[in-house]
């Protein structure tokens, strides 16, 4: 029975310590594209990801976009609307703009590996969410090693301990959700 206790004990403070790492490292949000840069994805589902990606198009980033994670009957200018754009994106800029409709975060890497690949891109910024960074990271390293991926962080809204802890066990499931 006392086994048992320690082994739990130091289960719940292996826990409790990667759970304070996970919140203490939460990279901060960026503030400028780096150099280099041969294509730009965002993944759908935290706020401020795709309007971040519009604005970069229209301040002129002028390689390949990828929205990954929209819903299959949405179009591109319903998207910008929701985004709040002041303006549109112009035709020139739509047209460097694919969309993709992958689920999961495992779905929105590989259909990136795949349009990477396609595009013969090798450095990438992927625009994410500050809380999401951590699996992103790990699951691209797993999934698509050989893709250069930059994360770009934006700040969500909701920075809520309860977002963050559904995060941090996303990223301990990572290795095991399919």
């Amino acid at each position: 029975m006392r086994l048992l206790a320690k082994l739990f004990l130091v289960l719940g403070l292996l826990y409790g310590l990667g759970l304070a790492g996970f919140v203490a490292l939460l990279p901060s949000p960026f503030t400028t594209l780096p150099p280099g840069l041969q294509g730009l994805a965002t993944f759908t589902g935290g706020a401020g990801r795709v309007a971040t990606t519009l604005r970069l198009v229209q301040a002129g980033f002028a390689g390949p976009v990828l929205i990954s994670g929209i819903n299959p009957q949405s179009q591109l200018a319903e998207i910008e609307e929701l985004t709040g754009l002041e303006s549109p994106l112009v035709p020139a800029q739509r047209q460097q703009i694919m969309l993709d409709s992958a689920s999961t975060t495992r779905e929105n890497l590989l259909s990136l590996q795949i349009w990477a690949t396609t595009a013969n891109l090798q450095r990438v910024g992927l625009i994410t969410s500050t809380y999401h960074a951590a699996r992103v990271r790990a699951l691209g390293w797993w999934l698509a090693p050989e893709l250069n991926l930059v994360l770009l962080p934006v700040q969500p809204e909701d920075t809520s301990f309860r977002v963050l802890l559904r995060e941090y066990h996303k990223l301990l499931a990572a290795p095991i959700l399919r």
